[in-house]
């Protein structure tokens, strides 16, 4: 039976027992809705980078996202039963739950869709020795860029089985040409460009030229304090093609939150510490499907805008594909290293070298 020891905020309920981790472990969290065909996956990969328990919020799922999820053992169910924009899209339940169970614990927040991947980690195991070398080095959280992968053929004849890994269906991503800017929330960047920038919102790039004049003048108006203050004047501003950094892996205590996907309290990070990629798996068979929800249901940052531009493109060409003469087949971090988009340390890669035990984590 399901631990009653508090009832939990937000109307959330617990389905099965209350995650009870033991010291050191690192503990996963993920928000799924209708996730059936990816969660396995992604559960099968956070086990095999050595996180133990895993709290999976179910945010009314119809298909067998719960069933899925309560195969695996130390899976702790939570349904979410209400509206997801409301919960700030979900960070709020995250939030609750974390300070309800993780303090003191390493937290990794990843969607159904994603694989965290970083220099080290195709060995069993590597995760919670990761964690350590931050808390060495003073660090709380792990930096990561979020990279798009995508199978050859158009997206609707992919054949994606749960029992598969996501590479064996998706190994593909484009080498994105990447642009940092200032942002005022933690950790005070973000970053632009890419595969969906390119293709979905090819008037954010910053050198066309109507681009560079809006920016231009928005600049000069944010100058004025009464036009930065003014809501109006601040729905002016160029639009973003989607954030690409994000902060999943934190060392949680008191004061520790995530604000959204992309952004989190304000915590330490080391001058020299290595970074992350989340290999992201959104493009598969059920994408139009997927894409016509969030665009009915309106549930997603900005009224779901970023949907309304893949259902436009889907709309135009129906044997869309992300496939192009610039994609390069997955072959690992280190691959990912020597493109940039991946960084190691000296001081990594020794305590890599000297692990004496790397083990992943049974179930």
């Amino acid at each position: 039976m399901p631990s009653r020891d508090d009832a939990l905020p937000f109307d959330l309920r617990l389905v099965n027992s209350a995650p009870a981790p033991a010291p050191g472990e690192v503990i996963g969290i993920v928000v799924a809705r209708n996730e059936a065909l990816r969660l396995g996956a992604a559960i099968r990969h956070a086990r095999h980078l050595g996180i133990g328990s895993i709290i999976l919020i179910d945010n009314l799922s119809s298909d067998a996202t719960r069933e899925v999820a309560l195969q695996f053992p130390r899976v702790h169910v939570v349904e979410a039963p209400t509206n997801f924009a409301d919960a700030n899209f979900g960070i709020d339940w995250v939030n609750a739950l974390l300070h309800r169970y993780a303090h003191g614990h390493w937290v990794l927040l990843f969607d159904a869709d994603e694989m965290l991947v970083f220099p080290g980690s195709t060995r069993p195991g590597a995760l919670p020795q990761l964690c350590a070398h931050l808390d060495g080095i003073g660090s709380e959280g792990l930096l990561t860029l979020m990279l798009d992968f995508f199978p050859r053929e158009p997206l609707h004849s992919t054949s994606y089985q749960p029992e598969q890994d996501l590479l064996e269906a998706a190994p593909w991503f484009e080498p994105p040409q990447l642009r940092q800017e200032h942002e005022p929330d933690f950790p005070h960047i973000a970053t632009y460009g890419g595969i969906r920038e390119r293709l979905f919102f090819p008037e954010t790039v910053p050198t066309r030229p109507a681009r560079l004049l809006h920016q231009k003048l928005y600049n000069l108006g944010w100058r004025l304090p009464p036009l930065r203050r003014a809501a109006w004047f601040t729905r002016l501003a160029p639009r973003r093609s989607p954030n690409l950094t994000k902060l999943p892996l934190l060392r949680w205590r008191d004061g520790m939150a995530f604000r959204s996907a992309h952004s989190v309290a304000p915590l330490a990070l080391a001058a020299d510490q290595p970074s992350g990629a989340l290999l992201h798996f959104k493009f598969l068979q059920d994408f139009h499907a997927r894409v016509l929800d969030a665009v009915a249901r309106n549930a997603h940052y900005n009224g779901s805008s970023e949907y309304r531009r893949y259902l436009a493109a889907l709309k135009r060409d129906p044997d869309f594909t992300l496939h192009g003469p610039h994609s390069l087949r997955y072959a690992g971090p280190e691959q990912l290293q020597s493109l940039g988009l991946l960084r190691d340390t000296p001081a990594w890669a020794a305590a890599r070298a000297e692990a004496k035990v790397f083990a992943p984590t049974p179930g």
